[in-house]
């Protein structure tokens, strides 16, 4: 497969549409169908995760394949965070009409599996370049036993974004390499005055805090999930969140804070470091007053990160005629040229040794060294809690983290009370399998 289109984040931009062309609307349904003259529609859902263009520059994207491929013709349909995504493709599941393909967080990997409904791509893979030139840990993203499933497209790690005029105002010269550097970082860059806190040290990105926190277990040395159970009250998990408290009670760190929120107070400077996502990179680059620098996560007994972000799936239940063309839209959204293009123009991790070796992305990672930095994090990460049950694990954890910040509860005492809620709703989804 040969198909390439080359382009840029202008080029992004002049073939987008209105936002409100985009939504998808209350209650309808999406399937993949073929055209009276012998066109294949399919229906790409596809979350917003983070702040930016990113929906304008996927729909020029898809613009550009549509223009390609005249037997093909693919639609965006937006169904908004990753978590609005997976409810209405598993609604569209639960009625036999789901979308063509769609891109999920990689986390909702075991949830489709168990409801069947995902075209095994391996042998397609296996025919073309994909495992020569994909990154391999991209693709445990989308691999259980041994098959893969979807093509990596947005593969993201969070990284540590620093206020370079704060830094330097400060004294600060080097970024953060360990959790008590950090910490000391956080509290020389923190500024109060009589109406309260000016500037934040440092945030931690809310909302997905969640996935942060298991790159913060697996500094300490643990990956806290298995395939059929989590290990959040560990103490390697629980040592992790007694940290964040401790920042917490230092007043260095906010105790919540929401996903796009937290990118906004970084760019208006009321916070001096931010965790959040590399697909941020861009924006916030183009978007604050100040310089921006992005560094590695401090580690504590280890380097560990996870990966954010997802792959493209396709929809088993289809006509073979459907998966194909499928197949043909992910491939080409993933190819060398594409993946470089898509990276350059968000941040995301282009998913290609191919990519990366190009000229264009040479000259990129000359000019903006720090998109290598969430590159240099995909050698030592791994995917994010694929466990059974994902999304109401998520949201025992999510729960436990909040409720431990917010002085309701000990570290420990929330996290043995997340995993035992999800341990028993993982066995129980496991009972209702078999």
């Amino acid at each position: 497969m040969t198909d390439k289109a080359v382009f840029s984040r202008r080029t992004f931009l002049k073939g987008s549409f209105s936002l409100g062309a985009m939504s998808l609307l209350a209650g309808s349904q999406v399937y993949a169908q073929t055209r009276p003259d012998g066109v294949v529609r399919l229906e790409f859902m596809y979350p917003v995760g983070v702040s930016g263009d990113i929906n304008r520059i996927v729909t020029a994207m898809i613009e550009n394949f549509n223009s390609a491929h005249p037997d093909v013709h693919v639609q965006a349909i937006y169904a908004g965070n990753y978590d609005n995504t997976e409810q209405k493709v598993i609604t569209a599941l639960g009625v036999g009409q789901p979308p063509a393909a769609w891109l999920p967080i990689n986390s909702s990997l075991q949830t489709f599996l168990g409801m069947n409904a995902l075209a095994d791509l391996t042998d397609l893979a296996k025919a073309s370049d994909v495992y020569p030139d994909f990154y391999s840990s991209f693709l445990s993203m989308a691999t259980a036993e041994g098959r893969l499933y979807g093509l990596p497209f947005q593969p993201s790690t969070p990284v540590l974004y620093l206020n370079q005029q704060a830094c330097g105002q400060a004294g600060l010269s080097q970024a953060p390499a360990t959790w008590d550097e950090l910490f000391d970082q956080a509290k020389v860059l923190t500024r109060r005055n009589a109406q309260g806190t000016q500037q934040w040290g440092l945030t931690i990105g809310g909302g997905w805090h969640d996935w942060i926190f298991e790159c913060w277990v697996r500094q300490n040395g643990l990956t806290p999930w298995q395939a059929d159970r989590v290990l959040f009250d560990a103490p390697e998990a629980v040592h992790a969140l007694e940290f964040w408290r401790k920042m917490v009670g230092a007043g260095v760190m906010p105790a919540a804070s929401t996903w796009e929120g937290s990118a906004n107070d970084f760019m208006a400077g009321r916070s001096a470091m931010l965790y959040h996502s590399t697909g941020s990179l861009t924006n916030l680059r183009a978007s604050s007053s100040f310089p921006v620098r992005a560094a590695l996560m401090p580690k504590n007994k280890v380097q560990g990160a996870c990966f954010w972000g997802g792959a493209i799936h396709i929809a088993k239940n289809q006509p073979e005629k459907h998966i194909q063309a499928a197949w043909r839209f992910a491939y080409w959204m993933t190819n060398t040229e594409n993946s470089a293009a898509w990276s350059r123009a968000t941040g995301y991790l282009a998913v290609r040794k191919s990519s990366w070796e190009s000229p264009a992305m040479a000259q990129y990672a000359h000019d903006v060294p720090d998109a290598l930095i969430a590159l240099r994090q995909a050698e030592f990460a791994g995917p994010f809690l694929q466990v059974p049950a994902y999304h109401k694990v998520r949201e025992y954890l999510k729960s436990a983290i909040d409720r431990c910040l917010a002085g309701e509860l000990s570290p420990e005492a929330a996290l043995k009370q997340a995993a035992d809620q999800s341990n028993r709703e993982i066995a129980r989804l496991l009972r209702r399998r078999a």
